[in-house]
């Protein structure tokens, strides 16, 4: 079975970190959300190879779709109320659909 291609660089993962510590500071909570599910995205890349587990990429992709597909509401300006309820549920998905595959999958 061969691996996707998707891959995060070291880097990104701490680049998050700060990313949504500056938006906590700058006062836009709108944009914590997103910055904590790029955050959750980025970590499943290099547990994907720590594990042997390649569904753990598509997880990351996923997840990190979502942070940037989360950061538009975020940019139209909603309440945060808004953005936490669209990107929770979102990421929760994703992270339930990974689960059942690697559940069935055994």
């Amino acid at each position: 079975m061969s691996e996707p291609a998707v891959t995060a660089p070291p880097w990104s993962e701490p680049l998050a970190v700060v990313a949504v510590a500056a938006a906590h500071a700058s006062g836009r909570p709108a944009f914590v959300p997103a910055g904590i599910a790029l955050v959750v995205g980025l970590h499943f890349f290099p547990l994907a190879r720590l594990y042997d587990q390649w569904q753990y990429r598509w997880t990351g992709a996923l997840t990190t779709a979502v942070a940037a597909v989360g950061a538009v509401p975020a940019l139209a300006g909603p309440p945060a109320g808004t953005v936490q309820l669209v990107v929770g549920l979102a990421c929760a998905a994703a992270l339930w659909v990974s689960t059942c595959h690697l559940a069935v999958r055994g």
